[in-house]
């Protein structure tokens, strides 16, 4: 066998069953990954037809018929099927899948075609998807083997994690280390452009030239669904171009309406685009992107897509909007570099922003920067006027309250300066989390176990004080911290429930979904502790539901982690479930 091909084993095995079968051979898969090597490998002692779709003329290059009486069938192989887009050439090829006296080869870079399922369903074609022809590690070892280039284990699972498989980027990779390089970022920088360039040069002009403006003006973004995609390109025929992508070839992909684009022709795509638009008008294409998330409330993308364009006064805008959100709803942590490198004058300016740099230098661990940051704010407020000086209270206020640094010991005191301070001269506290997502209002965004020795007392005298403050972050959220106050310290089965049952309902009318999901969290811990798992994971599955349904997707993490540990309790753990 020729030391230069690489042998996918389960492509060839499949070959070798359809050729006893005689069946309909579909292979697929994007370039570089060996479709057309592998055929003319697997039939180099035997004589067959071969031709490209994309170069026929008036007739399929297949003679008519076979002469009777002739041992064996005729060999077929037809490439380059993402070419062939005449109907009739196209019912020609379908009718030579029939016939007894021909065994069929067809090559493609996309997964069945439409227009070859009838035949497929009927007769039942062997596919080999891109899957059977990506080369794993063993394959690599062996490949480089033969070409006299040891590579050590680490190095091996590197290339297969790197190149996907891709035949064509492990060869050149071959040829890299022949002259002295090691697998690594470097090389595989280095690989994926040359990649990207050999795309851009012989398979992009290939495509329909509308088809190909779609695309290069979609590649801003590597993932869209159909409405970013008609955003981006002002396209309304979104849909239509995105099914004839899907049959150009394997690069992309659909999950749940969303495409994914490869990475590789990500990066052909947005070569050529910058030399058919120029960087001006592909600045354009990102802002549509940016406008979309941030329609969407998708601060994180819209940010890069903003700062790709060069927006900067959108991007302080969304910083802005962003700071007003509690920790748990906001992205303080995911946007850090984009609120570090404000510019102090820029940050200044803005009351939302100081509290924004405080709670974020508190959540970063840097006391120190947090306390100037408020002490700024404090100094802004005494100087300002009107709305900016309302806002400026509300924001220390909020403050006071909920950076972590601080604590909880002097919560209670500062809850009782509220009313006065907020109510009497008509200022509302800025949206609030107690829980910060976590299914706990006890331990969530603060710490208050302190506060269960003197729990029924303090729901007694404070419980309305709290709810008003927190407005509707506080429906339910009394009952929550008792309920899971009593549970902890092994309260009445019956109170308990009923206290966190309320509290959910209380939530889910008018409240917020964070309360709800810390009474649910404590309702989950209660049924496995009295051994009730399929009652808990009902509970949840229920909750999850609900929260997808409202859009609430900052809970489906901790969703996520409590159903993992309902997967780790099985029926069991009753003391760990108790203690937390």
């Amino acid at each position: 066998m020729d030391k230069d091909y690489i042998v996918p084993g389960t492509a060839f095995r499949k070959l070798r069953a359809a050729k006893s079968l005689g069946q309909t051979v579909y292979i697929y898969g994007a370039t570089g990954y060996g479709k057309t090597r592998l055929v003319k490998q697997y039939l180099a002692d035997r004589r067959y037809v071969y031709f490209s779709c994309g170069e026929v003329g008036t007739e399929l290059p297949v003679p008519a018929a076979v002469k009777e009486g002739k041992k064996g069938r005729l060999i077929v192989v037809a490439d380059d099927m993402h070419l062939l887009k005449n109907a009739d050439k196209q019912g020609e090829l379908l009718s030579l899948a029939g016939r007894p006296d021909i065994w069929l080869i067809l090559i493609g870079r996309s997964p069945l075609p439409s227009w070859l399922m009838p035949p497929y369903v009927n007769r039942g074609f062997i596919v080999i998807p891109e899957e059977d022809l990506s080369l794993g590690e063993r394959e690599i070892a062996s490949y480089l083997e033969g070409q006299q280039v040891p590579a050590t284990s680490e190095e091996l699972a590197y290339l297969a994690r790197k190149s996907q498989g891709n035949a064509y980027i492990i060869r050149h990779t071959a040829l890299r280390m022949k002259e002295g390089m090691r697998p690594g970022p470097e090389m595989t920088r280095e690989i994926q452009n040359a990649f990207a360039d050999y795309l851009e040069n012989y398979v992009l002009p290939q495509w329909d030239s509308d088809l190909l403006e779609f695309l290069m003006q979609i590649s801003v973004v590597e993932e869209f669904d159909l409405p970013l995609a008609e955003m981006i390109s002002g396209n309304s025929q979104a849909l239509g171009m995105v099914e004839r992508a899907l049959e150009a070839g394997n690069f992309l992909s659909v999950k749940n309406g969303v495409y994914c684009l490869r990475s590789v022709l990500v990066g052909a795509l947005r070569k050529r685009a910058v030399k058919v638009y120029g960087s001006v008008k592909m600045a354009d294409y990102a802002y549509n992107a940016g406008l979309y998330y941030e329609m969407h409330d998708q601060i994180v993308p819209a940010l890069a897509m903003f700062e790709r364009c060069g927006r900067t006064e959108r991007i302080r805008e969304l910083l802005v909007r962003n700071a007003r959100l509690n920790p748990g709803n906001g992205h303080y942590f995911e946007l850090r570099r984009y609120y570090l490198s404000l510019k102090e004058e820029e940050t200044e300016g803005s009351p939302v922003l100081m509290a924004g740099m405080s709670m974020l230098c508190s959540l970063l661990l840097q006391e120190e920067d947090s306390e100037r940051w408020y002490r700024k704010l404090e100094t802004y407020e005494m100087s300002a006027k009107g709305g900016q000086k309302r806002e400026a209270l509300s924001r220390l206020a909020y403050l006071d309250i909920a950076l972590p640094h601080r604590g909880s010991t002097d919560t209670i005191q500062i809850m009782k300066r509220m009313p006065a301070l907020l109510f009497d001269k008509g200022i509302g506290l800025p949206e609030f989390s107690v829980t910060s997502n976590i299914p706990s209002t006890m331990n969530g965004g603060k710490d208050f176990c302190h506060w269960s020795r003197e729990d029924r007392k303090l729901a007694a005298t404070i419980g309305m004080l709290l709810e008003r403050v927190f407005g509707r972050y506080g429906k339910g959220l009394v009952k929550a911290a008792l309920g899971e106050s009593l549970y902890e310290k092994g309260g009445g089965d019956y109170e308990v429930l009923t206290l966190l049952t309320r509290a959910r309902m209380e939530a889910e009318s008018g409240g917020v979904p964070e309360i709800a999901f810390a009474a649910v969290g404590i309702q989950v811990r209660f049924h496995v502790f009295h051994g009730e798992l399929q009652t808990a994971r009902l509970l949840l599955s229920s909750f999850e539901k609900a929260v997808r349904e409202q859009g609430a997707c900052q809970l489906l993490p901790n969703i996520a982690a409590l159903k993992c540990r309902l997967d780790l309790a099985g029926g069991g753990g009753k003391r760990a479930w108790r203690t937390g």
